[in-house]
C-alpha cells in the first residue's frame, strides 16, 4: 500500500520547480522560495532511500527521478536568469544541458540501451543543487558574496556535466555517434 510513497516524493520535487520560479519572479530575496527549493532538492536523496527501505523501487520511479530533477531545476535556472540572480550565459548553458539530457533520455527510451547514473553525474547533480540553492538565496550573509559562490558552483556543475558525458560516451559505445560501416562487395 505504501509502495507509492517514493514516487510521490519524486513528483513533489518536480512540482516544486515552477513554484520556486514563480516566487523568484514575484520579488527579490524570496526566502520562501529558497526554503522550498532546499526542501525539494533534498528529496532527491530521500526518494531513493525510501524506495530501497520500502523495497519499492520501480521502473516508473527510475524514469520519474531524472524528469523530476529537470522539472525542478530548469524553471529555477530560467527564473534566476530573468531576475538577474545568475549570469544569463550560465542559465542558458544549464538549461540547454538539462534539455539535451532529457532529449537523449527520451531517445534512449525507444531503444534497449539502459544507462545507469554515473558517480560523476550524481556529483554534478549535487553541485547543481547547491549552486541553485545559493543562487536562489541570493542575499548577503556572513559577509560572503553568495551570487559569486553560486556562479562558481554552477560552472563546476557544467564542467562535471561535460566529464560525465565523456565518461558515458567512453563506457557506452552505442551512445557515441558512429558512421555506418562501408558496404563491401564480395
Amino acid at each position: 500500500m505504501i509502495r507509492w510513497v517514493p514516487n510521490a516524493i519524486t513528483v513533489s520535487r518536480g512540482l516544486a520547480g515552477p513554484v520556486v520560479a514563480a516566487l523568484l519572479l514575484a520579488g527579490p530575496y524570496n526566502f520562501l522560495g529558497f526554503w522550498i527549493f532546499v526542501g525539494a532538492i533534498a528529496t532527491d536523496l530521500v526518494d531513493g532511500f525510501v524506495a530501497r527501505w520500502l523495497d519499492a523501487r520501480t521502473a516508473l520511479g527510475e524514469k520519474l527521478d531524472p524528469l523530476a530533477d529537470k522539472a525542478l531545476t530548469v524553471p529555477v535556472w530560467v527564473a534566476l536568469g530573468l531576475v538577474g540572480f545568475a549570469p544569463a550565459w550560465l542559465c542558458a548553458a544549464a538549461v540547454g544541458r538539462n534539455l539535451a539530457v532529457v532529449g537523449a533520455w527520451l531517445a534512449l527510451g525507444r531503444t534497449e540501451v539502459s544507462v545507469a547514473p554515473s558517480r560523476t553525474g550524481q556529483v554534478m547533480v549535487a553541485f547543481e543543487g547547491v549552486a541553485l540553492s545559493v543562487l536562489v538565496f541570493h542575499g548577503p550573509w556572513n559577509g560572503t558574496h553568495w551570487p559569486s559562490v553560486g556562479t562558481a558552483l554552477g560552472v563546476i556543475s557544467l564542467a562535471l556535466s561535460g566529464a560525465s558525458l565523456a565518461l558515458y560516451a567512453a563506457s557506452h559505445p552505442l551512445l557515441a555517434v558512429r558512421r555506418p560501416a562501408p558496404v563491401t562487395r564480395g
